[in-house]
């Protein structure tokens, strides 16, 4: 008989060749006596924060149940396969199978006990900060909470100063724009220490038009006072989305928060915050000239003799897309073109966004954008100065999922719109109900009734905002067009000294039809 080692499970095991295999132990068993050999596969389960209960997972090769235990009870505890993190620190978890006889008959040996190791984390905490703060008069003043999430003393320090500072617990917002925080507090026994905290809080004239509620109650700060020094109240209209307590407006639901602010001169207003609404369009990328949801943006505009996009270049047709907005601006220069007799009796401008898409490869396929319950639209827009100035308008377009083929065989989209009337040039948030949209192209449908846009102003008819409400619920929406009642024909940009061309052969004499989106973009 001879004598060899053999490398078995991390260690080193003195077997005796044997000349007979009964002598050995026989029948396969390896060389325990006490039976055939196992081990543990034991998943990870991975790190946590205090107070986190986790299902403990672990196999055997013989199939044989696993039991659990906790070599470090004090920063963790097993029950059967529940595993509990009481204390920071570390826990260690062991896997033991003590052997037995599987229904096969076969018995097995005890296994060798296996591990895992992991840190308990102590729980993080937050700011407890008001999302914004809507300031009327020159500054306003907001006790800022003296706590932390974890009910910790909080020290704040402001870095925009420019826009709110800070004393103490006293936030003195004084500027429009973001408001930075750093936040810190100190560690105990069940929280990790806030270092390198931020919050940012929105500061201007009104609340926020688009909330996120992250599952959680949030709250915006009113102004006190307006601009003359006269006393705010406010009253919410939508006691289920928000409530108001004194100046704090805590919303506690999605949906939409309107509230009726009054003052004590005797002027009102309605303010509106959408709270947790589904986005169209969250943000557009100035890269690949597409929403942040890759939904297309297209634009096209012209009219005959005149001016076209691509007739010149530069382009009389300039698309300008930011993170924050999309604009399109047509440019009529009656000097480029000799053909030009003054007729703009024929013209069109498109400008389209499209519906979030998903990208295969250098390809893009629509994703279906159905409206089923939301009860509006919110959209941010502006238009500029001198096509303001024409009074006009902006058409707000819902292009539906709705293909039918026209008498000539090309493809048409049954769409629906509503009109809006900006009371200023400057960006202004719209909430338009979906219930105000009226079939304004019905794609030669004889089942569909049409209106005609000049009808807006004289009234639109029940049939026909009936009918475009169901073709949004049924079809969805496949793009956002914007337009305006007309292009601008006869005010012409200004010069950078402020004087107005006004001979339309002048290099200067510029003609301009532009609209701005801004997002986000939602339905609620």
């Amino acid at each position: 008989m001879t004598k060899k080692w053999v490398p078995h499970a991390g260690k080193l095991t003195l077997l005796a060749a044997c000349a007979m295999l009964a002598a050995c132990g026989g029948g396969g068993e390896g060389a325990n006596a006490g039976g055939r050999q196992q081990f543990i596969t034991f998943k990870y389960p991975g790190g946590g924060e205090l107070e986190q209960v986790k299902t403990l997972s672990a196999t055997t090769t013989s199939g044989l149940a696993v039991s659990f235990k906790s070599s470090t009870p004090d920063f963790c505890t097993v029950s059967g396969d529940q595993l509990t993190l009481v204390k920071a620190g570390e826990c260690r978890v062991i896997a033991s199978q003590a052997g037995g006889k599987t229904d096969d008959g076969v018995q097995w040996a005890a296994a060798d006990d296996a591990d895992q190791l992991f840190t308990v984390l102590k729980h993080p905490q937050m700011p407890t900060v008001p999302l914004a703060v809507m300031v009327r008069a020159s500054s306003a003043n907001v006790e800022l909470s003296a706590t932390t999430s974890a009910g910790i003393a909080a020290t704040y320090t402001s870095t925009t100063p420019t826009v709110c500072t800070v004393s103490g617990k006293t936030l003195t917002a004084s500027g429009a724009g973001l408001c930075m925080l750093a936040v810190t507090a100190p560690a105990n026994d069940h929280y990790a220490a806030l270092e390198g905290g931020v919050a940012a809080i929105a500061v201007g004239p009104i609340p926020p038009m688009v909330v996120q509620r992250q599952n959680k109650t949030q709250t915006i700060a009113l102004a006190a006072v307006d601009a003359s020094g006269s006393a705010l109240t406010y009253s919410s209209t939508a006691p289920a989305v928000c409530s108001v307590s004194g100046t704090s407006l805590q919303l506690t639901a999605d949906g939409l928060c309107t509230l009726s602010m009054s003052g004590a001169n005797g002027a009102s207003e309605t303010l509106t915050v959408n709270v947790g609404p589904r986005f169209f369009a969250s943000g557009f990328n100035a890269t690949t000239s597409r929403t942040a949801e890759l939904g297309g943006i297209d634009s096209n505009g012209g009219f005959p003799d005149a001016s076209w996009c691509g007739a010149v270049t530069p382009s009389y047709c300039n698309l300008s897309v930011t993170p924050f907005s999309a604009t399109f601006s047509f440019d009529i220069k009656p000097s480029n073109n000799p053909n030009w007799k003054g007729d703009f009796g024929w013209s069109y401008y498109t400008f389209e966004i499209g519906a979030p898409m998903k990208q295969n490869g250098s390809t893009f396929e629509a994703l279906p954008f159905d409206v089923k319950t939301e009860e509006s639209l919110f959209v941010t827009l502006n238009m500029n100065q001198t096509l303001f100035d024409g009074k006009g308008g902006v058409f707000v377009r819902v292009k539906t999922n709705h293909l039918l083929k026209k008498s000539d065989g090309s493809d048409c989209y049954v769409t629906v719109s509503t009109h809006v009337l900006p009371t200023s040039a400057a960006p202004a948030g719209y909430v338009l109900p979906f219930k105000d949209f009226a079939v304004t192209d019905k794609c030669e449908s004889a089942d569909l009734p049409q209106t005609e846009g000049w009808m807006f102003d004289w009234g639109v008819s029940a049939e026909s905002k009936a009918a475009a409400l169901k073709e949004i619920r049924t079809y969805g929406i496949r793009a956002l067009q914007f337009a305006p009642n007309g292009l601008n024909t006869t005010r012409p940009t200004p010069n950078a000294d402020g004087s107005v061309p006004t001979d339309p052969k002048d290099a200067a004499y510029t003609l301009s039809t532009g609209i701005t989106v801004f997002g986000p973009i939602t339905v609620q």
